[in-house]
């Protein structure tokens, strides 16, 4: 499986992969910045640095979980629908474990960058409102860490639940149903409603993780013997 995995990692998708991450962190970082930038009332942005940190997570997810929708678009259903797969499955290796090798590298993808660019960028707005007293800082020691080790489970969950949308592109070969079903899936998930969202909840986004996982290998447990065209 991991040789399969460098395998499809040198395809020169590497660079793509990182460009793609650094300009999602920037965008998150960009857009949180913009509430020291912006004259207007900060109180109605955030009330404290709790409530800011629970908006990066959340921004996090959703910007990750829908970059993987395009990932899976890129390495699974453009492929079939260019035939390229037909060509992988010629090969003398097991379909599922290609097709598994390609999920792995979204999904471990997917969850070292929501957990990265959550500590980075929440770093980074922890400093900027340190210096500028901006909202009133709330969170102790043992709240960050509480903060942390809640968003490494979050991050588990959204990871999972990134493979739902592959379910619903697969059936169609569709990139554009790929992504608009993650678009849809977190604006559900992640939506915020007076201060509160289906995400807070940690059991929601857990059992649509293993649901993502479940009907994901349901998806193609047959591939070994299946027609593909």
């Amino acid at each position: 499986m991991l040789h399969l995995i460098k395998l499809e990692l040198m395809k020169g998708r590497k660079r793509s992969f990182l460009w793609g991450a650094i300009i999602s962190y920037a965008i998150i970082a960009g857009l949180m910045l913009l509430v020291f930038l912006v004259d207007t009332n900060i109180e109605e942005v955030f009330r404290n640095d709790a409530e800011m940190l629970t908006m990066i997570d959340i921004l996090t997810r959703v910007t990750f979980v829908i970059y993987a929708s395009v990932l899976l678009s890129r390495l699974i259903i453009r492929e079939y629908k260019d035939r390229t797969m037909e060509l992988l499955f010629t090969y003398p290796v097991s379909r599922k474990k290609l097709i598994f090798a390609k999920l792995m590298i979204v999904a471990l993808w997917t969850f070292i960058n929501i957990v990265l660019s959550n500590l980075l960028i929440s770093t980074i707005m922890l400093s900027a409102n340190k210096m500028t007293g901006t909202f009133p800082m709330v969170m102790t020691p043992e709240g960050l860490y509480q903060y942390y080790l809640k968003s490494v489970i979050q991050a588990v969950a959204a990871t999972g639940m990134s493979l739902l949308p592959l379910v619903f592109g697969i059936r169609r070969k569709s990139e554009a149903a790929t992504i608009v079903s993650s678009i849809l899936i977190v604006t559900v998930v992640s939506s915020n409603n007076m201060g509160f969202s289906l995400s807070s909840i940690i059991a929601i986004p857990v059992v649509l993780a293993a649901l993502g996982v479940f009907v994901t290998y349901l998806s193609f447990r047959n591939i070994d013997h299946a027609d593909i065209s």
